[in-house]
Parts: structure tokens; C-alpha cells; sequence
């Protein structure tokens, strides 16, 4: 019995009788504890335990992330599992965010999850699960209870010096069985980048209407470090998105976001150019630019996913009315011409599209419908004045006037069959794009009359491009075997119509671009993957227009060669992933190559500061490789995670500058780490390596460009002498091996004290007061010499308060 305890008696070796009295005595247990593990499997599903791998330093579910072995948040907020981009982002298995799933990492307390799921191979289509197989993985957030039908409202306030500084924000977040609910607002002047957030990650199958101008501003380029370094910002942005359920089938989201940004950069560059047989040229600028930034979206989304009938319709309207502006001195070796240059661009975008997907599995037959249509509108103007650089006295300033419209409709029939492990689709498919571009390049004289331009500085320009055709596509899937082939076959019709010269083209092909990919589960921990295809596309909108058009005050595009644009693509990879969830480990390397083809040679003209965009008849190629690898790794001691990443690119083409192809080769090498731990209860660190080297030559002259190589390195140490009180001190350190300056080091300190539901955190940014950032980068057969200037040191108290 339990409750019986130990009696010991020595008896004779001969037959008797003994009786024993026993003692009643509680047995005493020694002291277990039951801890939970950091990572377990179930089935397809890995959970991370939230509280084994966060700190105090931790406030919302983005720092945890960062922690977790197999997952890696790269730099734009997106995520990837074991190497691979994750193809949906839910909490409390509902995607609320529809792919802007930062606005979760980064404002949903770390101490409201319980659990971080990541769901290997996911189909997010249920009538598409064990059709159509998926290599991709999702993240799934589970709640605390506690987190469960409440209200949380939380805000923050700060206020700064040098300059002044402000930093506001209010968060609402509801996630319930039924509906889910995530408003936020943040606006700032000190150096946050709050439109980040805004980012989609997804990649949805719908028409893209493209927001990017053809002209632009010359403004300094933007360093590889924060914003909070160099950004001279007047941000806000706010987004509200609400998905509510209805029935049981049924679910709607709806999402609103406008972002207001007013961005100022100053900084200096040089611009060194080679040609053949001649000193390079040499171009630097002293600019300054601001950036006016006015974005408004609305989306509406219907989904009803259920294992025979998938319908989902989402609706989209987009509207920016953005400006640039800079102004700046520009200097060559071809020309001692230096004047301060004026530059404004309008840049208004308009786009609306909506995409209707709907599967219906009837037994072992699947029926699909998919219609997306969509139109956009550019109308966009630059002004540059004065333009004395033209060596042409005359004007006082030119305009360059250009607008864009596109129209996009897709409509695809599909017929599905499952044959035992083989799902076979056939498609029958149409696409139209109706585009549209005029331009006008025009200067004003120095007595403001408005000169009347030539037609070469015009272009109207109509680009239609009808599609259809018929695709055949395979997946088998059995065991440990999963193979994907797609065959589809297009009749393509190309009509131009040059308006101004009143020449209309008509090109008619077939095209033939197949695909394969396959798996193969070596173990339930190693996994082979290969992929290939082979893409041939025609026509191309911006190798058409034949008048000038000025995209920015030193560089004038046309198209000079009377020929259809071609291009051909073959592309191969094979990886191999390892993962051990009981020790914590993924692993996951491979190769990739790449070889295209083109019928044409771009190439580009220099006269001073100015170059213009030349097309040649000659055909030229592009090849090159790359090899990857990324492995992470967990430890139990001091709540450890190792990450080492690497990659190696080579290759080499071929540009035509100044009436002459020249030959280039260049190679690409990056290496890297990271680690976090805490040795004690009280004491973090983290740490971020990465080293990499560019080398570029051309053929005719290898020794010309020096190897540039470059170091970023980032170490934190968080002290938590109390449980209310957090320590943080952050060097950062960068070195460029052919820049003015070789070493940058960067230094930050934050105190941050936890009263009930208060937080009260000072900042201390740039300690040493860095002036300056100054680096260096190749491109092809140029190097680009930049330096930027940044913050200057600056103290910002913030209040975080919770008020629900």
C-alpha cells in the first residue's frame, strides 16, 4: 500500500512461522517538475512554445519570431519557414490581414500568445487539399484565453529632443470565435517607418496594376541601415481591418489603410561610368529631395472554404496623389557646367480590380471559375529648371508630361479529375491588356511662351496584347512522392499602334513554356526538392514608344531598333531541407541557375551629364548561378538559437555603352549569423553578422574594379536587474572596403520601466553623433560612391499605456 512503510526483519533459514507488524507511514514523493517543451510535432503542425522561447525585453509577437529556430523575419517583415516564403499568415486560424500580416508581428503582445504554429505543406484551399500539393508552410497564432472576446485597447505617446520630436500610436485589437478586429494609428517624426507594416507578403493570383512612374527624381540613395538613422520624417498612417463570420461557411474582411508621409533626404554621390578605351565618367551630385506621400486603400474580401466549394471574391480600389521634389548641383569630368537644379514630379496612381475565384469538387470531378479584371490610371508630370546643362539658352525649364492607362480582364475555366493518386486539370483560359501611353516633352522660353514640341519628343502609343489558350497540368502525390508538371500552350496576338507616325503592327505566335517541379520525402526529416521551366515571352511596352521621353533631367529613353522584343528563360534549382524538431534543427541548401536570352541590346549614349537610351538589333544572353544555404538551430541551455545563412552568385552579360558591347562578368559572395541567448535570468544578447564581396570586371580590362567588400555587424545586450526594469544597449558597426570612410559604428541606449499596465521607456539614439554615412556599390560596369547624412544625437521619453 501507499501508506505502508519500510520494515526490515532477519529470519532463521529453517521452516517456521514469522509474523510481521507493519507501520503506517505516508510515503513522501520527491519534488517533480513538468516542463513544457519548446517544440513539438503533431502531425503536419509544429507549435513553439511562446513563453519558452520570449524575455523580458520581448512586447510584441514579431520579437519572439525572431527567436524561433526554422523561422527567419527577414528585413521587409516577411516570413519564411526552413527557406521557403510562408504562403499564409492566421490568428486564431482566421487571415484577417490578408497578407499585411506585419501589422500583427508587429502589434500584437508577445504575452497574448500562447502558441506559434507553423502548418508544413498547407493547401489554404481545402477543395484543393490532396489535389493540388503545396511545399509552402503557414503561420498560425493561438491566443491566451485571456486574449480570447476582449476588447485591448493601448496607446503610446513620447516626446523628443534634437530636433523636436514626437511618437504617437492607438491600437484596438477583438479576436473572438466569430469576428476579429485590428485598428491602428501611428505617426511620428522620429525616424519610424510606419508604412512598413503595410507591406503585402502575399503572392495572390489577380491582375497587377503597376503604381511605378516612368519618370522620376534624382534623390540621394537610401543606406542599408534603419530609417531611424537618416529619415527626416512627418509620418501617419492608420489602417483598420474587421473580419466577421456568418453562418458557418461564410466569413467577410474589410480593410481601410491611408499613410501620409513627408520624407526629406540630403546627401552627396558620384557616379563613376566605364568606357571602353577612355577615362570613365564621372558624374557628382549634391541633392536634397522630399518625398509628399498621400495613400488610400480599401479592400473587400467574401470566402467560403469548405471542402467541396471554395468561393472567394475580393474587391480593390487604390489612390495616391504623391510628389517629389529636389533640387541640387551637378558636376562631371566631361563638363565644368554646375548649377543648382530644380526637379518636381507629380505622381498621381488610380487602380480598381476585383477577382472572382470559385471550386466546386463534385465527387472525383473539380469545376473552376476565375475572373479577375482591372484598371489603372498614371497621369504624371516632371519639371526640371533651369536646363542651361542642354547648352541650349533658350528655355527656362522643361516639362515632361506622361499618361499611362491600363486595362487587364483574365477569365480561366478549369475541369479537374482525381484518379487515384493522379489529379489531373485542364484549363481553358483568355487574357486581354488594353494599354495606353502619351507623352509630351515641352520647354518653356525665358519670356514664358511655351514652345510648340517636335514630334520625336511626343508619343502616342496604343499596346494591346490578347491572349488564350489551353494548359494541361499533373500532380501526383503518393507517400513520400509529389510531382507537378504543367504544359500550357498560348496563341499570343500583339497590336501596336504608333499614332503620332501613324504605324500600326500586328505580331501573331505560339508559345510553348512547360514547367516541372517534384519532392520526394527521403526520411520523415530529409526532404529533395527540384524545379525547372522554360518561359519565352514577346513585346515589351517600354522597348516600343519611339519619341523621347525625359525619366528623370540626365537621362532621355526612346526605342531605336524597328523590331518585336524577345526573351527566353530557362531556370533549374535542387535543395535539400533537413529538419529535427526534437533537437531543434533545420537545414536547408541547394542550387539555382539561370540563363536568358534576348533579341535586343540596350544600350545607352553619354554627352556630358545627360546619356540617352539606345536599342540594338543584336541578340545577347545573360547567365548566371547561385548557390544557397540557411540553418538554424536550438539549445536548451540559455534559451539559445544559432542561425548561419550564405550564398554565392557568379555570372555575366552584356551592355552596349557609348556604340561599343562590352562584356562583363561579375561574382557575389554573402555570409552570415545570428544568435541570441540569456545565460542568467537576467542578462540577453543578441548579435547579427554578415559579411559579403562584390567583384565586377569586363573582359577587355579585368583588374579594373577592386573587390568591394562589406561588414555589418549588430550586438545587443538587455539587462533585467528588476522584473519592471529593462537595460538595452545596441552597437552597430559597418565597413566598406572602397568608400572615403571605411568604418561607421552606430550606439543606442534605451531604460524602460513597467508600472502595472504602464510602460515608461527613454531612448538615447546615435550616442557618438555620426554625421555621415558613407559607403559604396557596384552595378554591372559602374560604382556608385554615396554618403548621407543622418540624425543627430537624440533623447525620446515614451509613455506606453494600456487602457483596456
Amino acid at each position: 500500500g501507499m501508506n505502508i512503510g519500510k520494515h526490515s526483519q532477519t529470519i532463521a533459514n529453517r521452516n517456521n512461522q514469522e509474523d510481521f507488524v507493519i507501520d503506517e507511514k505516508p510515503l513522501e514523493l520527491k519534488e517533480v517538475v513538468v516542463t513544457q517543451p519548446k517544440i513539438q510535432m503533431k502531425g503536419d503542425t509544429l507549435n513553439y512554445s511562446v513563453a519558452a522561447y520570449s524575455d523580458q525585453n520581448d512586447r510584441v509577437i514579431g520579437d519572439v519570431l525572431k527567436k524561433l529556430p526554422g523561422i527567419t523575419v527577414k528585413p521587409d517583415g516577411s516570413i519564411s519557414y526552413n527557406g521557403k516564403s510562408i504562403n499564409k499568415f492566421y490568428v486564431e486560424n482566421k487571415d484577417l490581414l490578408q497578407g499585411r500580416y506585419g501589422i500583427a508581428t508587429n502589434n500584437i503582445p508577445s504575452k497574448d500568445v500562447a502558441t506559434v504554429q507553423v502548418m508544413e505543406n498547407h493547401q489554404p484551399v481545402k477543395a484543393l487539399r490532396n489535389k493540388i500539393f503545396s511545399d509552402q508552410a503557414a503561420i498560425n497564432l493561438k491566443l491566451n484565453e485571456g486574449a480570447k472576446g476582449v476588447v485591448s485597447l493601448s496607446g503610446l505617446a513620447g516626446i523628443g529632443y534634437q530636433p523636436f520630436l514626437w511618437n504617437i500610436e492607438a491600437i484596438a485589437l477583438y479576436f473572438s470565435k466569430t469576428a476579429q478586429n485590428m485598428t491602428t494609428y501611428k505617426g511620428n517624426n522620429s525616424g519610424d517607418d510606419v508604412a512598413e507594416e503595410f507591406r503585402t507578403h502575399y503572392d495572390y493570383e489577380r491582375v497587377y496594376m503597376n503604381p511605378q512612374s516612368l519618370l522620376s527624381v534624382q534623390s540621394p540613395a537610401t543606406p542599408p541601415v534603419s530609417p531611424k538613422r537618416y529619415s527626416k520624417n512627418q509620418s501617419h498612417a492608420a489602417t483598420s481591418n474587421q473580419l466577421v463570420t456568418f453562418g458557418k461557411d461564410w466569413e467577410m474582411t474589410v480593410s481601410a489603410l491611408y499613410y501620409n508621409d513627408k520624407i526629406e533626404k540630403e546627401g552627396y554621390s558620384k557616379w563613376e561610368q566605364y568606357l571602353s578605351g577612355a577615362q570613365p565618367l564621372v558624374i557628382e551630385e549634391q541633392v536634397n529631395s522630399v518625398s509628399k506621400i498621400h495613400n488610400a486603400e480599401v479592400a473587400l474580401r467574401l470566402n467560403s472554404n469548405l471542402e467541396n466549394y471554395y468561393l472567394n471574391d475580393a474587391f480593390n480600389i487604390t489612390g495616391n496623389w504623391n510628389q517629389d521634389t529636389g533640387s541640387g548641383y551637378t558636376h562631371s569630368n566631361t563638363n565644368d557646367y554646375q548649377e543648382n537644379i530644380s526637379q518636381v514630379l507629380y505622381k498621381p496612381f488610380f487602380s480598381v480590380d476585383n477577382t472572382l475565384d470559385l471550386i466546386k469538387n463534385i465527387e472525383k470531378h473539380s469545376y473552376k471559375l476565375y475572373f479577375s479584371t482591372g484598371y489603372g490610371q498614371r497621369p504624371h508630370s516632371l519639371k526640371v529648371s533651369p536646363v542651361n546643362y542642354l547648352n541650349d539658352n533658350r528655355f527656362s525649364s522643361l516639362t515632361q508630361d506622361a499618361l499611362s492607362e491600363d486595362f487587364t480582364s483574365v477569365l480561366r475555366l478549369s475541369y479537374g479529375l482525381k484518379w487515384k493518386d493522379l489529379n489531373v486539370s485542364y484549363d481553358l483560359w483568355g487574357r486581354a491588356d488594353i494599354r495606353n501611353l502619351e507623352t509630351e516633352l515641352y520647354g518653356k522660353e525665358k519670356d514664358n511662351i511655351t514652345l510648340i514640341t517636335d514630334d520625336s519628343l511626343k508619343n502616342n502609343l496604343g499596346y494591346n496584347i490578347f491572349q488564350s489558350g489551353i494548359n494541361q497540368s499533373y500532380n501526383y502525390e503518393k507517400g513520400k512522392y509529389k510531382v507537378s508538371a504543367s504544359f500550357p500552350l498560348t496563341y499570343y496576338v500583339l497590336n501596336i499602334n504608333d499614332r503620332i507616325p501613324n504605324r500600326f503592327t500586328r505580331y501573331q505566335k505560339w508559345i510553348f513554356n512547360p514547367s516541372l517541379s517534384a519532392l520526394y520525402q527521403l526520411t520523415p526529416e530529409w526532404e529533395l526538392s527540384a524545379a525547372a521551366d522554360y518561359n519565352r515571352s514577346l513585346g515589351d511596352m517600354d522597348a516600343s514608344y519611339t519619341g523621347f521621353i525625359m525619366q528623370d533631367y540626365r537621362n532621355w529613353l526612346r526605342n531605336t531598333a524597328d523590331k518585336l522584343f524577345e526573351s527566353r528563360s530557362g531556370n533549374g534549382s535542387a535543395f535539400v531541407s533537413y529538419r529535427n524538431i526534437f533537437q531543434a534543427f533545420f537545414f536547408r541548401t541547394g542550387i539555382s541557375f539561370n540563363y536568358s536570352w534576348q533579341n535586343l541590346l540596350y544600350g545607352v549614349n553619354y554627352h556630358g551629364i545627360m546619356s540617352d537610351k539606345i536599342t540594338i538589333d543584336k541578340p545577347t544572353d545573360v547567365q548566371n548561378y547561385t548557390i544557397d544555404l540557411e540553418t538554424s538551430k536550438g539549445f536548451r541551455f540559455w534559451s539559445a538559437t544559432f542561425r548561419l545563412f550564405g550564398n554565392f552568385n557568379e555570372g555575366k552579360g552584356e551592355q552596349f555603352i557609348q556604340d561599343k558591347a562590352l562584356n562583363y562578368r561579375f561574382q557575389f559572395c554573402r555570409i552570415g549569423s545570428s544568435m541570441n541567448f540569456n545565460p542568467v535570468a537576467f542578462i540577453g544578447f543578441n548579435y547579427t553578422f554578415s559579411w559579403n564581396q562584390s567583384k565586377n570586371y569586363t573582359t577587355e580590362n579585368p583588374g579594373y574594379f577592386l573587390p568591394l567588400r562589406i561588414l555589418s555587424q549588430n550586438g545587443q545586450i538587455n539587462l533585467f536587474p528588476l522584473k519592471a526594469l529593462t537595460f538595452n544597449f545596441n552597437v552597430e558597426h559597418q565597413y566598406n572596403s572602397i568608400g572615403s570612410n571605411h568604418h561607421t559604428t552606430f550606439a543606442d541606449a534605451a531604460i524602460k520601466y513597467n508600472h502595472k499596465d504602464m510602460d515608461i521607456e527613454l531612448e538615447l539614439n546615435n550616442l557618438f553623433n555620426s554625421k555621415q554615412y558613407i559607403s559604396a556599390s557596384y552595378n554591372n560596369m559602374s560604382t556608385y560612391y554615396y554618403s548621407y547624412n543622418l540624425r543627430p544625437f537624440s533623447i525620446l521619453i515614451k509613455t506606453r499605456f494600456k487602457l483596456k
